[in-house]
């Protein structure tokens, strides 16, 4: 049976059979992927402490029918703050639930891997709130850009001027002038400051995050993020 070793963020897992684990990982090399860890629930299995979310590792995986086999994990770094913390741990929730919901099995992205490798470092080191909160919006507006989702913000979508501020169509997938922001009732007003952060993807203002996230929503058919809902809840 043919081995390969990939470096991996885990994004979840869930109880297979009597002893075994599927754990859904995102890979650097081959993108998100499901693999079966047999004996992961026992309570000898040593492969446990190295399959929680959020750690990344490099894992050793065997060819398989249904899924393959995962064979050895090499932890690489836990990420152990995360859980000693529920504001981190819900934002952290937050990122690895939304690449888990928006990219394709097997896809590869290389910038995916680092972009999530990199926000849960930083939420890692997160003190406050309102951190937390311009990294989980930032991190789902990367997201979507890397998902082929990027946002017109240079231009009026529908009659092409150039504008620095205007209203966002999440229909339109971008920003509006003034006057043809009257044909779309559901666009969000967006002032110079917002159209400058959403450009450097750099979300601090509460407008600029609100943008982010109803696109988020449109983009994946409104169905939301339930570990966002959660983690607006707990920082209103």
């Amino acid at each position: 049976m043919a081995t390969y070793k990939t470096k991996s963020i885990i994004l979840s897992s869930y109880p297979y059979r009597e002893h075994d684990r599927i754990i859904t990982f995102y890979s650097k090399e081959f993108g998100k992927m499901d693999a079966r860890a047999r004996g992961a629930r026992k309570i000898t299995s040593k492969l446990a402490g190295h399959l929680e979310p959020f750690i990344e590792t490099e894992l050793l995986l065997a060819n398989g029918r249904r899924w393959d086999i995962l064979a050895g994990s090499r932890t690489i770094k836990t990420n152990q703050n995360l859980r000693s913390d529920y504001l981190k741990l819900a934002a952290a929730s937050v990122c690895v639930e939304a690449v888990k919901n928006i990219t394709k099995p097997l896809s590869s992205d290389a910038r995916v891997f680092q972009l999530l490798r990199a926000i849960i470092s930083e939420l890692e080191l997160s003190q406050s709130k309102s951190r937390q909160k311009h990294l989980v919006a930032t991190f789902l507006w990367q997201l979507l850009g890397l998902s082929g989702f990027k946002a017109e913000l240079d231009h009026c979508i529908q009659c092409r001027i150039s504008l620095s501020s205007g209203s966002f169509s999440f229909e339109g997938g971008g920003v509006l002038c003034h006057n043809c922001a009257r044909q779309d009732m559901m666009a969000h007003e967006a002032g110079p400051k917002t159209i400058a952060e959403l450009r450097a993807f750099t979300l601090t203002t509460k407008e600029a995050q609100a943008i982010a996230k109803q696109f988020w929503e449109r983009i994946v058919d409104f169905k939301p993020l339930n570990s966002l809902q959660f983690f607006e809840l707990i920082t209103i």
